[in-house]
């Protein structure tokens, strides 16, 4: 089992877990040193947020939010040579990102708008890959309930990955994100976790974001700042499922879980 961390920093005033708890540069900076001595893996820096109902940014206030940021934590990160990940949807926004030091460009629109594969096609970053029906997250566009979720799922991942072969984008920058609660209820979502070996199929490595997300209410109904136990509880199996990166808030709570884990295994 060699599943990695990634750690969340938003630089926003609006996410739904963490919003306004890094909007200064030395916050972002303390966060950061934070999270990689707790065990971080990958640093993942947003300045937009993607809950429903959040404010649409245009690339140019994004940057104006995210460019502190990047400053501050790029050193410490290439210190502990620790992949700096940059979640955008915005092609501007990407190219200013890996002249800044970006590793990876995580979309969560699936690398879907073709002047963001332009952006990304000359450099050498990992694409971190989303399905998503909406930008920002609406709960009330899912997937038909009809649907079986890992189909549609497979099929997107196959032509997305299919398409960017296409664009020229090695198979090797390519990791996949499924998308949990973006675009699927949440029985959706816990269909897509309890069966996420079948994305194995897709031959990339598999990123799951689910921290703190509403879709853990299907276990048990708690507020977004007391879901890390459930949110470790969803880790461990992902976990137990070889995924290679989890993207949460816990990192070090995910650090220990994973080292007791190993050592058990």
């Amino acid at each position: 089992m060699n599943t990695r961390l990634v750690a969340i920093l938003n630089v926003t005033p609006d996410s739904f877990s963490d919003g306004g708890r890094h909007m200064e540069a030395d916050q972002a900076l303390a966060a950061a040193q934070g999270f990689i001595a707790d065990g971080a893996s990958v640093l993942d820096v947003g300045a937009e947020s993607t809950r429903p109902g959040a404010q649409i940014l245009t690339p140019d206030e994004e940057w104006r939010r995210l460019a502190p940021a990047l400053e501050a934590v790029s050193m410490p990160c290439t210190l502990n040579k620790i992949p700096l990940s940059v979640d955008t949807r915005h092609a501007e926004t990407a190219m200013r990102a890996l002249k800044a030091g970006a590793d990876w460009i995580n979309d969560v629109s699936g690398f879907t708008n073709s002047a963001m594969v332009s952006a990304i096609a000359d450099s050498n970053c990992k694409l971190v890959v989303m399905h998503s029906l909406t930008v920002p997250a609406d709960p009330k566009v899912t997937l038909p309930a009809e649907a079986d979720p890992m189909t549609e799922i497979l099929r997107f991942g196959e032509m997305r990955i299919a398409a960017l072969r296409k664009q020229g984008i090695n198979r090797e920058r390519i990791v996949f994100d499924p998308g949990i609660g973006f675009g699927k209820t949440a029985e959706q979502s816990v269909t897509l976790l309890r069966r996420i070996t079948e994305l194995r199929n897709l031959g990339v490595p598999l990123l799951v974001r689910h921290s703190r997300k509403s879709f853990l209410s299907a276990f048990v109904t708690r507020p977004v700042a007391e879901r890390d136990a459930l949110t470790l509880a969803v880790s461990c199996h992902l976990a137990a499922q070889g995924v290679d990166y989890l993207r949460v808030h816990a990192i070090a709570m995910h650090a220990d879980a994973l080292r007791a884990t190993r050592a058990l295994v």
